[in-house]
C-alpha cells in the first residue's frame, strides 16, 4: 500500500514538471555530474514534454468528438472520402514536429560520441567478474573487484545482515580514480563475454564486446564518489560486478597517481612464508577470486566448474596447478595477469592444504615469481617502468632468442590492445600482422615505440633496453610477418641515453 501511494505521489509530482520524484527508487532520469549527462537529462525532458503535448492534443480532441457528437445527440455519421488540405496539414505538422526533435537528438548524439581532443585515455576490460582498467598515457593498470564486505555478506549462509555494509554490492576493492574538469576518453572490449559498463551520474553506458572496441567520453564537474554496475547479463556473477568512479582535484589526482607509481615499484613481496601462514592467506585470495565458481566448500559447479576437493589437479604435480592458474584454461582466466607472486603462491597452498585437500605441500612467491612474466601485472595497482641494466656492447643475443624472449614480453605489454596473435583491433589498434610500420624500416618503428603516439604509450620509459630489443625482434619475425632482422639491447640502450629526461608528475 505504501509503495502504491508513493508511485502516485511520484506520478503527480512528474505530472506537475517538479522534475525528478524519488522515494525508495528513481522514478525519472536523474542530470548527473557531466555536461553529457545534463543534455541528455534535457533532451529527455524536452522529448516527454512534446509527448505530453502531443498526447493531450489528441486525446482531448478525440474525447470531444466522441462526446458531442454522440448518437443520443442526434448526430449522424458522414461518409466522406479524400481532403488534400487536411492530408497535407497531417503530414506536414508530425513531419516537423519529428525534425524539430532530431535536431537538438543529433547534437547530443554527436556530442557523445566526440572522443577527439580527450587530455587522457582509459582502457575498460570486462571480465567474468571484474573489470581491469589501464591508464594508456600513465601506465597505471589494476583490477577492480567487489569488495571484501559484500563479497562475504552476499554468500549463502553467511549470516550477515546485507543492510549493515556500507554500499552492499556497490562497492569495490580498487576504484577507478580520474581528475575533475578533464576530458577523459574511454575505450571498451571485454576477455570473455558481453559486458556493459554504466555509471548513470555519467549519463551513459557502453558495451564491452570480445573482439571490438566501443569509445566514449567524460568530463566530471565536481569531485565525488559515483557508482555504477554491468547492466549486461553476463553470466552467473553478473550482479556482483559494481563499478565505482572517485573524481578529485587535479593536486589531489596526480598524488594519487604518483602514490600508485611509486607502490606499485615495490612489486610483490617475495620473502618466504610459513606454511600455516601461506594457507591462512590464501583463505582471503580464494574468498575474493575463486569462491563465485568453485564454491566456498570447494565443490565446484558439476557439469560447469570443477571440484577443487579431491581434483586431480590440486592434489597432483604442483607446478603443473601453478601454471594452470597462472596461465588460464577454458573459463579460467589467466590468474598470472590479476594476482601478485604472493597473493598467487598463496591461494595456491590453500587449494592444496584445504577444502579436503592435504598435499602437505607448498609453493613460495619467489618460485611464482620465476614462472611469471618478467614484466607480468598484478592485482593491485600496477605501473611499469624501465629497470636499470648494464648492457655490455660486446654481447651480441641471436634473433632466436631475442623472439624467444620477445615473446613473454609482448604477451604482457602489447597483446591487450594487439591481440596475441597481431590481428588488432581496427581501427583504435592496429594490425601488427602485415603492418607497413613492422615490415618496414626498423629504426622508424623502434622511434615510434621508444616515443609512442597516439593511445600508444611510449615503450622507451617503460621496458629495458633487453626487453625492448626483443620485442621489436619479435614483432618482425613473428605474428605472420618474416622481415628476418633483429636489433640488439646496447643500441636500444643507447637510444634511451639519448632520450630527454621525463618530468616529475608534481613539477
Amino acid at each position: 500500500m505504501n509503495k502504491a501511494k508513493q508511485l502516485f505521489a511520484g506520478l503527480i509530482l512528474i505530472a506537475s514538471g517538479l522534475g525528478t520524484a524519488q522515494a525508495d527508487y528513481t522514478l525519472n532520469l536523474i542530470k548527473g555530474v557531466t555536461k553529457v549527462s545534463n543534455d541528455v537529462y534535457d533532451l529527455h525532458m524536452l522529448i516527454l514534454w512534446i509527448c505530453v503535448f502531443i498526447g493531450i492534443g489528441v486525446f482531448s480532441t478525440m474525447f470531444y468528438s466522441i462526446y458531442h457528437h454522440r448518437k443520443s445527440k442526434g448526430h449522424k455519421a458522414v461518409q466522406f472520402h479524400e481532403h488534400t488540405t487536411v492530408e497535407i496539414i497531417w503530414t506536414i505538422i508530425p513531419t516537423l514536429i519529428l525534425v524539430g526533435m532530431a535536431i537538438p537528438a543529433t547534437k547530443t548524439m554527436m556530442e557523445l560520441d566526440d572522443v577527439q581532443d580527450s587530455d587522457m585515455s582509459i582502457k575498460v576490460t570486462g571480465h567474468q567478474w571484474k573489470w581491469e582498467y589501464d591508464y594508456l598515457d600513465k601506465g597505471i593498470h589494476f583490477f577492480s573487484s567487489l569488495d571484501e564486505a559484500s563479497n562475504k555478506a552476499r554468500q549463502i549462509g553467511s549470516g550477515i545482515d546485507p543492510r549493515s555494509v556500507p554500499h552492499y554490492l556497490l562497492n569495490v576493492d580498487n576504484p577507478l580514480v580520474v581528475p575533475v574538469k578533464t576530458k577523459i576518453r574511454f575505450v571498451f572490449t571485454s576477455a570473455d563475454v558481453i559486458h556493459s559498463w554504466w555509471v548513470p551520474d555519467l549519463g551513459w553506458k557502453k558495451d564491452a564486446n570480445p573482439g571490438f572496441i566501443n569509445e566514449a567520453w567524460t568530463s566530471v564537474d565536481k569531485p565525488g564518489t559515483y557508482r555504477g554496475q554491468c547492466t549486461e547479463l553476463c553470466g552467473k556473477d553478473h550482479g556482483f560486478m559494481p563499478i565505482v568512479v572517485v573524481a578529485m582535484e587535479q593536486s589531489d589526482y596526480d598524488a594519487w597517481a604518483k602514490k600508485t607509481i611509486e607502490e606499485s615499484k615495490k612489486g610483490p613481496d617475495l620473502s618466504e612464508q610459513g606454511h600455516d601462514e601461506l594457507v591462512s592467506k590464501g583463505a582471503a585470495v580464494y574468498a575474493k577470486n575463486c569462491v563465485t565458481c568453485h564454491g566456498a566448500e570447494g565443490k565446484g559447479v558439476p557439469g560447469a566448474f570443477p571440484a577443487i576437493t579431491a581434483s586431480p589437479v590440486v592434489t597432483g604435480d604442483i607446478i603443473a596447478q601453478t601454471k594452470l592458474v597462472l596461465n588460464g584454461k577454458g573459463a579460467m582466466p589467466a590468474f598470472g595477469k590479476m594476482l601478485k607472486a604472493d597473493e598467487l603462491a598463496q591461494v595456491i597452498t590453500y587449494t592444496r592444504n584445504s577444502l579436503g585437500n592435504k598435499t602437505g605441500d607448498e609453493i613460495q612467491p619467489k618460485a611464482i615469481q620465476d614462472l611469471l612474466p618478467q614484466t607480468s601485472g598484478a592485482a593491485a595497482p600496477v605501473a611499469k617502468a624501465a629497470p636499470q641494466e648494464k648492457i655490455d656492447a660486446n654481447v651480441v643475443l641471436s634473433k632466436e632468442e631475442l623472439i624467444a624472449k620477445g615473446k613473454a614480453v609482448y604477451a604482457s605489454n602489447c597483446a591487450s590492445c594487439h591481440q596475441a596473435e597481431g590481428q588488432g583491433m581496427p581501427p583504435t589498434f592496429p594490425a601488427l600482422t602485415g603492418s607497413a610500420v613492422v615490415k618496414g624500416d626498423i629504426n622508424a618503428q623502434v622511434d615510434l615505440m621508444l616515443h609512442g603516439k597516439g593511445m600508444m604509450p611510449g615503450f622507451g620509459a617503460m621496458l629495458s633496453a633487453t626487453d625492448f630489443a626483443a620485442v621489436v625482434t619479435y614483432t618482425r619475425n613473428g605474428l605472420g610477418n618474416s622481415v628476418n632482422d633483429a636489433i640488439q639491447p646496447s643500441k636500444i640502450q643507447a637510444l634511451q641515453a639519448a632520450m630527454p629526461a621525463a618530468k616529475d608528475d608534481d613539477e
